[in-house]
């Protein structure tokens, strides 16, 4: 603010309509089945290594970590990942007593499934103090090479240092536990530090126990969940909608096949030990591995209910995409023919072009060896996103992510040739092709709406774009006098918005006039419409392709502001 310091008249220049923003467009959204990790909570992902910290690695029984793989490997930069399980899925835990075998305490896993059997937790040392509040206890907690050391902890729940505090908050010298949460006993005995002798544990440790992955339960309204459900009860695609960053929607798992054969994971190696401690007894042996229970065999019409949820949700949204991997046939797993998956095609239609259908499956090298065979044959979602990303951080969202090599793959699960592509192409199954000397390409940019002018998936994207940019920036718009001041600023803000997009590439047209238009007047803001507390917006654009006009209108009633295609 000026400091004014002689009387006088100021002028003070003043833009009440902010600038629109561009928005990312390469973030995608991924649901399905992992090791481990929070069920339910859509969890910011920024590389495959920061998935694993999160949710595990590969697995026999899910497609997750594959798509994970492929959407980093083909450029993807950042996804949020929510992993899907069955209402049944429970934590595995571990009971730890005091010296006269009283529970004193529960130890649990992070999070639910079979995994944490492979958590072990050691009591390293006690110290008891004449009164029982000033008792401490050291706990060390190993998963696999990783181990956790948390000392000192009091029983006092008073006091900074209260067991259940540290290991599950964690403090400003501490951090909480990666593998494990805590609780006390209730009621708690009188003498609450844990014992080595007291909680049955050989050597001072044990592994957590129990546990449930919640797979063989689940159905297809665990990938869907219900978006009429309060934030903390969203469950797989619904928990996506919390985010409004996600502009792709990919969930492979939907078409995961039981029957494959499972391999154990490896048992985890005996945890190091700490040269700062006094020495202790070894480790016990671990416990056999887990083998996670099977999920179902979804039937074709639960496959194509939840293909169909997926349209649905982006269309409900408008900020996202499906991308929808052409399943298999589910009686025999086979790979669909081209005929076949041209008859699949004409079960879906999106009038607006919120989704777009991808054949056949690829094949990429498996780092666990499923069924003992060195590579396996997935959905190719995950990998479509990661090119839809790159495409979109190199050259925009303008471009048809098309004609670009898929990195992280080995082969087609079909492999098409220019007359079975001809075939496919024009009713709008995009095609996963191999081409000698320069690999396997993603031939394809076609979504499913029978609207030509919503045929290609650059075009609804750009779309997607614009209206929501321009949907943040003129939020400022809602309970503003509706006067020549409001409809200025609306026309400055979108048009400046446009002009940049056309001279960036991004739209058609040899000037700005012919790249896009934004109308603001008296002749589509009549008095009846004013006095309604409306302003209406026209907004027209000119994608590259079709070199045609797509309109949508901004309109702010008294209390929001929506936008709408024509």
């Amino acid at each position: 603010m000026p400091e004014y310091l002689t009387p006088g008249v100021y002028f003070e220049l003043r833009d009440p309509a902010p600038s629109v923003r561009g928005v990312r467009t390469d973030i995608a959204g991924f649901a399905g089945i992992a090791e481990r990790g929070p069920i339910g909570m859509p969890v910011r992902i920024e590389s495959f290594r920061q998935f694993q910290a999160w949710y595990g690695s590969f697995a026999t029984y899910g497609y997750l970590a594959y798509a994970l793989k492929g959407f980093f490997e083909n450029g993807g930069r950042t996804c949020y990942v929510v992993r899907v399980a069955g209402t049944d899925a429970d934590r595995a835990s571990l009971t730890l007593s005091n010296a006269a075998s009283k529970p004193v305490m529960r130890v649990f896993g992070a999070n639910e499934g079979t995994w944490a059997r492979r958590v072990a937790v050691s009591i390293v040392s006690t110290y008891h103090a004449p009164s029982p509040a000033d008792s401490t206890f050291t706990l060390r907690v190993t998963h696999g090479n990783d181990m956790e050391l948390f000392r000192d902890l009091s029983v006092d729940p008073s006091k900074p240092t209260y067991f259940a505090t540290i290991i599950n908050a964690g403090n400003e010298y501490t951090p909480a536990s990666r593998w494990v949460t805590v609780e006390a006993w209730d009621p708690a005995p009188a003498d609450m530090v844990p014992s080595w002798a007291g909680s049955g544990l050989a050597n001072g440790s044990g592994f957590l126990s129990g546990g449930k992955d919640g797979l063989a339960s689940l159905t297809p309204n665990d990938f869907l969940g219900d978006m009429l459900a309060a934030a903390a009860d969203r469950r797989g695609m619904s928990a996506l909608a919390l985010i409004d960053e996600v502009a792709m929607l990919a969930m492979p798992d939907i078409h995961i096949r039981p029957s494959i054969a499972q391999v154990p994971p490896p048992s985890p190696p005996v945890p190091p030990s700490d040269p700062c401690l006094n020495p202790q007894p070894p480790m016990p042996a671990p416990p056999p591995a887990a083998v996670a229970d099977q999920p179902p065999l979804f039937t074709e019409a639960q496959v194509s209910r939840m293909m169909h949820a997926m349209v649905e949700h982006c269309e409900e949204m408008r900020d996202r995409f499906a991308i929808l991997d052409l399943p298999l046939v589910a009686s025999s797993g086979r790979s669909r023919t081209v005929t076949e998956a041209m008859a699949l095609r004409n079960d879906f239609d999106s009038p607006r072009g919120f989704g777009a259908l991808y054949y056949p499956w690829i094949s990429v090298v498996d780092p666990i060896g499923t069924s003992n065979a060195p590579v396996r044959t997935i959905p190719p979602s995950g990998h479509v996103a990661g090119v839809f990303a790159r495409t979109d951080n190199e050259t925009g969202v303008h471009k048809a992510p098309a004609n670009a090599e898929l990195m992280w793959t080995s082969d087609v699960a079909v492999n098409i040739g220019d007359e079975e592509h001809g075939l496919l192409n024009p009713v709008g199954v995009n095609c996963i092709r191999p081409f000698p000397g320069r690999g396997i390409r993603l031939f394809g940019a076609r979504t499913i709406s029978s609207d030509s002018s919503w045929r290609y998936v650059n075009v609804r994207r750009l779309m997607m774009m614009i209206e929501e940019a321009v949907d943040e920036a003129s939020q400022w718009a809602v309970f503003e006098p509706h006067n020549v001041v409001l409809r200025q600023g609306l026309i400055r803000s979108v048009g400046g918005y446009l002009e940049m997009l056309w001279r960036s590439g991004k739209l058609a047209g040899a000037s700005a006039a012919e790249a896009f238009f934004v109308k603001c007047d008296d002749t589509n803001n009549p008095q009846s419409s004013v006095d309604q507390g409306r302003v209406i917006v026209d907004v027209g654009v000119a994608p590259a392709i079709p070199a045609e006009f797509i309109v949508f209108r901004v309109g702010r009633t008294v209390e929001e502001l929506e936008i709408v295609e024509r």
